[in-house]
């Protein structure tokens, strides 16, 4: 069963104005088929092997999406096209259907258009080798460090891992690849720990709701992936996080799952 699709509120469309064709400043949008807004591209992931067809999470080859709505914030069917503006020499195949071809190892950048009037800025993704493995780049057991002072929470060293790809002479890392950190178990399983207290953490100390012990990360051109843990240095004995990653056919890489301990002595 398709899920329902709930009307937008004004902030969401407020913010997919952004992709609405230029109009004479103060113009109210009147575009054909009762359109009023469209959003950016969504893209099934942020890189595809070369040779290959952009695939989702699960690995099933899934085209590019523009959504677009009415005034009301209703959803409204469309027929996007997608053009590739990344030049020289090719890089990337969309079909007319919206399925991505990876043509050669570069990055990619491409637009949407619905109709004559309407175009969305472009969006960005990469052609890299398919991955077949990742590793830490870290000491997968250590300390947690001292509090600083006027600080309730220490935080960890990285939680470094690698995604490479042994398709070459020399493995090389690789980029756009999602890497999912999670807090698995905290010892001893007595410990009574509130949510929010032991988190992963981003490179700007964000966590994810609603308790911030599962988080993801991309990534970057040398095939890096991190994330580090915030926690009181009491209360408990360690933390076991466990990162996990994919190719970009959903097949689990070698060496997946990698075991992170972080003690509190």
């Amino acid at each position: 069963m398709s899920p329902v699709r709930r009307p937008l509120s004004p902030r969401v469309l407020a913010g997919a104005a952004l992709a609405v064709a230029t109009l004479s400043c103060g113009e109210v949008p009147t575009l054909p088929d009762g359109i009023a807004y469209i959003s950016t591209i969504i893209l099934p992931a942020p890189a595809v092997a070369v040779g290959d067809t952009m695939r989702d999470a699960t690995g099933k080859a899934t085209p590019l999406r523009i959504d677009a709505f009415g005034q009301d914030g209703q959803p409204i069917p469309v027929d996007p096209t997608y053009i590739v503006t990344t030049v020289p020499g090719p890089s990337a195949t969309v079909t007319p259907a919206g399925f991505v071809i990876g043509d050669s190892l570069r990055s990619v950048r491409i637009v949407g258009r619905v109709g004559d009037r309407l175009q969305t800025p472009p969006a960005t993704f990469d052609v890299v080798r398919q991955p077949d493995s990742i590793s830490a780049t870290t000491d997968t057991r250590f300390v947690l460090g001292e509090v600083s002072a006027g600080q309730v929470y220490s935080i960890s060293s990285p939680l470094a891992v690698f995604v490479s790809s042994g398709g070459t002479a020399i493995r090389g890392g690789v980029k756009g690849i999602i890497v999912q950190f999670a807090v698995t178990k905290i010892f001893p399983a007595s410990a009574q720990i509130p949510d929010t207290t032991i988190v992963l953490i981003d490179d700007v100390n964000r966590f994810a709701q609603p308790d911030g012990r599962l988080s993801v990360d991309t990534t970057d051109s040398q095939g890096q992936a991190s994330r580090r843990l915030r926690a009181p240095p009491f209360g408990y004995d360690s933390v076991e996080i466990q990162a996990t990653a994919r190719n970009l056919k959903g097949i689990p890489l070698r060496g997946t799952p990698i075991r992170f301990i972080v003690s509190t002595r």
